[in-house]
């Protein structure tokens, strides 16, 4: 069975659910075309990613092996406080004063809750844990609708924890390192310190939510859509951007097309001719994940996955299922 890449890769940093209210699309509307580098990032709580040891007045000491705390485990209440990220952990931390408390964790999606005693060293608070409160990578932005102001990109989902909110920023590719036997290829890009929108869902089929007053539309394209019953096998384009933050267009050839009722992420089948882009990247590399896919110069969907042992070919989603998660709409 041919291997499958599903390409954002996500690097680990250590630091209400939105509804676009059934928003209709009519089926003459234009919207807006993406194809910019994005960085995304997912605050999904406090999760344990390694242990030490503590040693303080000659002994050793070891609080998550008592605990029975374990690398992949994450941390939700510590001495009766919600824990969503570092800061809280650190601020519940401090109220403990080294008195022995409560601690709850998720163990393989099972809560368990028991007692944990941190250890003063160098004037704060410590459990012996390395931990991680956020999910950042890189990806594309699909699509932008400025009336209600949101946004889709990615085209498929980045991780099936729970996650308490996120943000989107403006990026810059800055390398491209091209496939190699059994490994693909990946953007590499500088990510903006100041946030172009927030996350409000994390989906099966990408990252959805709205932006805000930096979120600057001056060089997208306004172009209307296809629905899934009108695209075609044949010539078509991804809009992606591989250099710097300009977006370019890059032919490829749609191969075939699955016939779907419901939301899938591998609908859209295609082979890359652009021979530019397979000169400069070797064909889809990560960080192309929701590129958009233009067809007769209206927008069908988002790039999702490529094949590992062929970075010229790589499957899509029909737009109308991003649009679905947003409870986007379309009318005749």
């Amino acid at each position: 069975m041919k291997k499958l890449l599903l390409f954002l890769t996500m690097v680990f940093a250590f630091f209400g659910l939105f509804s676009a209210s059934a928003y209709e699309l009519n089926k003459n509307s234009k919207i807006y075309v993406g194809g910019q580098a994005i960085g995304i990032r997912l605050n999904n709580g406090v999760s344990v990613v390694g242990s030490f040891g503590i040693y303080e007045n000659g002994n050793l000491y070891k609080p998550w092996e008592e605990a029975g705390i374990s690398e992949g485990d994450q941390i939700t209440s510590l001495n009766h406080q919600k824990i969503t990220d570092i800061k809280s952990l650190l601020t519940a931390l401090q109220s403990t004063k080294g008195q022995r408390v409560e601690i709850t964790f998720l163990h393989q999606n099972e809560a368990i809750t028991t007692d944990i005693t941190p250890i003063l060293t160098d004037n704060s608070y410590s459990l012996g844990l390395y931990v991680k409160d956020c999910i950042l990578g890189v990806g594309t932005l699909t699509y932008y609708i400025d009336e209600i102001h949101t946004y889709g990109s990615l085209g498929h989902s980045i991780t099936s924890d729970p996650y308490y909110n996120g943000e989107i920023y403006e990026a810059k590719v800055t390398e491209i390192v091209k496939p190699s036997r059994g490994e693909a290829g990946e953007k590499k890009a500088t990510i903006d310190s100041n946030a172009i929108g927030t996350v409000e869902k994390n989906t099966q089929t990408g990252i959805h939510g709205v932006t805000n007053n930096r979120f600057d539309t001056s060089s997208m394209t306004l172009l209307n859509f296809k629905t899934r019953d009108e695209v075609h096998l044949g010539s078509a384009e991804i809009w992606t951007c591989i250099n710097g933050s300009k977006v370019e267009k890059f032919d490829i050839n749609i191969t075939k097309l699955a016939t779907q009722d419901k939301q899938d992420i591998k609908g859209i089948t295609f082979e890359v001719t652009d021979e530019e882009l397979i000169s400069k990247t070797g064909g889809i590399v990560q960080g192309m994940s929701g590129s958009p896919i233009v067809q007769d110069n209206q927008i069908i969907g988002a790039v999702t996955h490529v094949l590992l042992n062929n970075s010229k070919k790589g499957y899509g989603i029909y737009l109308e299922f991003m649009l679905e998660d947003m409870g986007i709409s379309i009318s005749e």
